[in-house]
């Protein structure tokens, strides 16, 4: 029974195999320069001669492991080399292809029947494209008039923000003096005329007037924007109470509150003065006493 056919590995070209190669070398540098660290001894001296012109890594079984380890990475790419493809070919025809041409130019071929694995990376140039050329140019255009632009707003901007700001504050301004102005002429209609000093005051006499003209005015601003505090509380259930409050007879229901106090308060002291005869015989009646006082109270303050 035929084995079954299984696919190659496919690659594009012999460097994408190279890069492989070239990154588990790395890695298994890494893990060697782990488990056998460098020797302290080769940067003892820096001053010294001899340490320049020594291999810092000179451990005779740090480079036997190394070799070790080459070996077998690459004897692992030389088996594994039948079952990759390069853009269709093998890796071996892939890479006489490659040092056919490079033949045609005059390079050396390299020895080694993989040395695809070792393959140095080339510069291609791309040609020169005009279209691409004059969209650089116009950016770099773009660009700089941007830049100017930014400049130029940086010492502008400010200017005309400020100026923007006090235009708007001087129109507020005139329209609140506006606005004061048509209040005092309403005002000044209402009174009537306004009372003048005499003429042999002077400046002493104008700057007088101003400043009670200053006054005046501090009084309609605080006068217009005082705020309605006024506390509005009931006068009482009954209608007589209400009149009371209303037209002022407020030391009549002071006196009547005084007086049930007075009199709740006797009536606490007599009680209080049955001693024993209270507690022992009529405890009862002194409590449904306390609670009709109370009660009382309650009414009066509710009345108020």
């Amino acid at each position: 029974m035929q084995a079954p056919h299984h696919r190659k590995i496919e690659l594009q070209s012999p460097a994408d195999l190279s890069y492989l190669y070239t990154n588990i070398v790395s890695l298994s540098r890494q893990k060697l320069d782990l488990h056998f660290p460098p020797s302290a001894s080769a940067v003892a001296d820096p001053t010294s001669t001899q340490n320049h012109n020594q291999d810092p890594d000179n451990d005779p079984l740090k480079s036997r492991v190394r070799t070790l380890v080459d070996d077998f990475i690459y004897k692992t790419f030389l088996t594994a080399a039948p079952s990759i493809s390069i853009n269709g070919l093998s890796p071996a025809e892939s890479f006489k292809n490659g040092s056919s041409s490079s033949n045609a130019d005059g390079t050396d071929d390299v020895a080694g029947p993989i040395s695809f694995l070792h393959a140095q990376e080339t510069i291609e140039y791309e040609p020169y494209d005009t279209a691409l050329a004059a969209r650089v140019a116009a950016l770099y255009a773009q660009l700089e008039s941007l830049t100017t632009t930014v400049a130029q707003l940086r010492r502008d901007a400010p200017g005309r923000a400020a100026g923007a700001y006090a235009e708007a504050l001087r129109g507020v301004m005139l329209e609140d003096d506006e606005d004061w102005g048509e209040e005092e002429g309403g005002e000044g209609e209402e009174q009537g005329d306004v009372s003048m000093l005499d003429v042999g005051e002077g400046e002493g006499g104008e700057g007088g007037d101003t400043a009670q003209v200053r006054c005046q005015r501090r009084r309609r601003r605080e006068g217009h924007s005082k705020q309605d505090f006024t506390l509005h509380v009931p006068f009482g259930s009954t209608e007589g109470a209400r009149r009371r409050w209303i037209e002022g007879g407020v030391e009549e229901v002071y006196a009547n509150v005084l007086k049930t106090l007075v009199r709740l308060q006797d009536g606490d002291a007599d009680v209080q003065a049955g001693g024993d005869e209270v507690e022992g015989d009529s405890g009862l009646a002194a409590t449904v006493g306390k609670v009709e006082r109370a009660r009382r109270a309650a009414e009066v303050v509710e009345h108020l």
